[in-house]
């Protein structure tokens, strides 16, 4: 592979160990220079393959362990790898995938004051009484200036992710990956926040927010990450079927079509944070548009088979 300069500010989907559930991973920055930070700490004794690899150890210091495969596709960054918290050991296989797009919407298109809502790993949400004000380029969490905010953009085909990270390492706190979507008319976040001496990032997504004067935001999100790999493997074309009960489920069908050099990974992420999505509460309504999640999902998809024939 050419050699290219890996360096970027990288949002990362950080799949669980049950296979299936995604969640918004640690934020990487790679300078290039031979250092790396995850979630805002530096990365002590970090071994550098050329620009495209990296590996590092808890038994070097750090909080976690990491064996990232830097790529570039359509001129955009990107790494494959393998990553644990802890002193636990790495995955058989890789359970990380970042991408270092730029966002072309602002911060301050995701101005406004936010309620936060805890989520537990059951889905259910609890008011907490706290707020984030984004005043762009100042963010504040319950009346405390945060200190070196981190915002980050995925380009996809259906839109925009956008990201918003601070961490502890730099001061705060309180760590904070929070990913923006809009919902009702109101402007809405979801992803986890952890205290900053409270050890690992949290394995679900446990805070959601919203503009909306009152009740939690439902948030499903479609994420697609292409990640290049050595072995020959398929195209992928995925299904989409979306069934509104107490909550909403999501089933993901795949066919294996015709072969491509790059494995396309499509997952329909579901974030639920309702308190009773039969009965929403004032200001709230329930969403059910599956003819629009099936087109969405189909289109990413098409986007990032274009994006691995390309690479």
């Amino acid at each position: 592979m050419a050699s290219f300069d890996p360096s970027g500010t990288y949002m990362t989907s950080w799949l669980q160990p049950d296979g299936t559930t995604y969640v918004p991973g640690p934020v990487v920055i790679d300078t290039s220079t031979q250092s790396i930070s995850i979630d805002g700490a530096p990365i002590a004794s970090p071994s550098f393959s050329g620009s495209t690899a990296v590996s590092w150890s808890s038994s070097s210091g750090n909080s976690s362990s990491g064996s990232l495969t830097f790529y570039q596709s359509a001129g955009v960054n990107g790494f494959v790898g393998k990553f644990a918290q802890g002193s636990a050991a790495l995955p058989a296989s890789n359970n990380l995938f970042g991408n270092a797009g730029t966002a072309t919407q602002s911060l301050s298109t995701w101005n406004g004051t936010y309620n936060l809502f805890s989520v537990t790993s059951g889905g259910q949400a609890t008011s907490t009484g706290q707020t984030v004000l984004i005043e762009a380029p100042n963010v504040t969490y319950s009346g405390t200036l945060v200190n070196n905010s981190v915002y980050t953009g995925e380009q996809t085909q259906s839109g925009e992710i956008d990201q918003l990270a601070w961490f502890s390492a730099d001061g705060n706190s309180q760590n904070a990956i929070l990913q923006f979507a809009k919902s009702s008319g109101n402007l809405t976040f979801y992803g986890m926040m952890w205290a900053g001496d409270s050890g690992d990032q949290p394995t679900y997504v446990n805070v959601t927010g919203t503009t909306a004067t009152s009740g939690a935001p439902t948030i499903m999100m479609t994420a697609v990450m292409v990640s290049e790999t050595t072995e020959v493997t398929t195209e992928v074309t995925t299904e989409v079927t979306t069934e509104v009960t107490t909550e909403v489920t999501t089933e993901v069908t795949t066919e294996v079509t015709t072969e491509v050099m790059t494995e396309v990974i499509v997952e329909v992420v579901e974030v639920i944070a309702a308190q009773d999505t039969n009965n929403p509460s004032g200001g709230t309504r329930k969403l059910l548009r599956p003819d629009v999640d099936r087109r969405a999902a189909k289109g990413l998809l098409r986007h990032a088979i274009r994006l691995a024939k390309a690479a």
